[in-house]
């Protein structure tokens, strides 16, 4: 009897076990990330190489998509749209803005946009709005939360909410793809922002700060770099990166070691600390990454740092292959909305969740703001030097957000939209609308084409 109940009792053990393995695969996931065999000086050659692409190198054209979940990845199609159908002259002969643009920075919602655009081209204008931007998103991640199989996942531990994400994402749009894709002469480079949680670093995935990690980015999915960039803490796990630092042979840009000897504590300095700490593999084996939100909600401190880390305008301009350029465009795509409460019309204390969304919506209107100023502040300044030094440079800022759309009510309903992954189709209507009609009407925009027709004598 006591053996026929030991029997019973492996029995069920087993099929339990068995049942187990079904459903959470194991409890294990299968992580993307490759370590780099060798790394090889020439690696920086290769991104300049892909910001000029097949582009004219007379003009910049720098695009930076803000986060806001569907509301920002349609606002961020509505600008792309406009540039399709917007030339300019360059050496090249007549040429559409959109075909001219050498980088796009972009943030969770936004990084939707730029990873596909990146991906496909003009391809973008066929199929992105039925695959992504009118599908409901968010109501078929909750139904798959909701089924049984991803509970056992999401018990294992090695696997969270960002991984579910992550794999409906590439079933849907991302197809599979790698950064290797991505490697187009005739789409910008993309850099999709991300945020490293444990110290708030901006995390970009880009070849340098990959190189620095030992890590492959031309085989990362492009899907999990897009679910880093849009996991809001608290609603999705974290995207950890495994940091094989010391293992490739890396050596680091000569711009750190002259910025860690900066008595100041400037921000040049700040980066090159924090790539420094990475190269530490001990004390950083594992990076967490959340939405890019968290770092900078514009996506616009990644041009900064890029051409402030070399130490001065001409420098950078020259290692992307723009030495001779006469036109900086720099387009920041903003689909932040107004904090919105209600409870503050009424006597009662607000809730704890009412506190935290109130206090998240300040800081990052405010942070954004202040990097907005920063960031035209410090090109301005940069281009005013070249042209002192005899290299005539226009810049122009143009920012593309709610706060400039002139039809009261549209705005009104624009600052209504929430941030979510489901939007009905007269939402995303008028978010593509609304961000051709900010850009088309631009007085920024309008100077710069002015000043290209001058330029280019036409």
């Amino acid at each position: 009897m006591l053996k026929g109940n030991r029997i019973g009792r492996i029995m069920v053990l087993g099929t339990s076990c068995f049942m187990l393995l079904i459903f959470s695969g194991c409890a294990h996931y299968a992580i993307d990330d490759k370590p780099l065999a060798q790394w090889s000086p020439a690696s920086n050659k290769e991104i300049g190489r892909m910001v000029a692409g097949n582009r004219s190198s007379e003009v910049l054209v720098l695009v930076a998509f803000s986060g806001g979940g569907t509301r920002a990845a349609s606002f961020a199609y509505g600008v792309l749209q406009e540039l399709a159908e917007t030339e300019v002259m360059t050496a090249k002969g007549s040429r559409t803005l959109l075909n001219e643009i050498d980088i796009i920075s972009s943030v969770s919602g936004g990084s939707f946009t730029s990873s596909y655009y990146g991906l496909y081209g003009d391809r973008i204008f066929e199929d992105f709005e039925e695959r992504f931007l009118r599908q409901d998103v968010q109501g078929k991640l909750l139904w798959k939360l909701a089924r049984p199989v991803n509970w056992f996942r999401l018990a294992s531990g090695a696997y969270g909410k960002a991984d579910m994400a992550a794999e409906y994402y590439n079933k849907i749009l991302f197809d599979s793809a790698t950064f290797a894709d991505m490697l187009r002469p005739d789409t910008p480079m993309v850099v999709i922002n991300s945020t490293d949680l444990a110290t708030g670093t901006r995390v970009g995935f880009t070849q340098l700060f990959f190189d620095a990690l030992c890590l492959d980015l031309r085989s990362y999915s492009v899907s999990r770099a897009v679910t880093a960039s849009s996991a809001v803490p608290g609603l999705f796990s974290p995207i950890t990166l495994e940091n094989f630092s010391g293992s490739c042979g890396f050596e680091p840009p000569d711009w750190i070691g002259d910025a860690l000897k900066d008595e100041d504590s400037t921000n040049r300095k700040a980066h090159a600390q924090d790539i420094k700490a990475y190269l530490d593999r001990e004390k950083r084996p594992w990076l967490f990454l959340v939405d890019g939100g968290v770092a900078d909600n514009l996506g616009l401190r990644a041009f900064y740092e890029l051409f402030e880390l070399q130490g001065d305008l001409q420098n950078t301009l020259r290692s992307i292959n723009h030495a001779d350029v006469k036109q900086i465009l720099m387009i920041a795509v903003d689909s932040h909305t107004k904090p919105n409460s209600p409870w503050a019309l009424k006597r009662l204390n607000p809730s704890l969740p009412q506190v935290l969304g109130s206090v998240s919506a300040v800081q990052i209107g405010r942070y954004s703001r202040d990097t907005m100023e920063i960031v035209n502040n410090g090109f301005y300044k940069w281009t005013d030097e070249l042209n002192k030094a005899g290299h005539p440079v226009t810049f122009d800022f143009v920012e593309v957000s709610f706060a400039n759309v002139q039809n009261e009510d549209d705005r009104t309903r624009l600052f209504e939209i929430g941030t979510s992954f489901s939007l009905s189709n007269e939402e995303v209507d008028l978010l593509i609308a609304s961000a051709r009609q900010v850009l088309r009407q631009s007085f920024a925009f309008q100077d710069f084409l002015n000043e290209n027709k001058e330029l280019m004598g036409r």
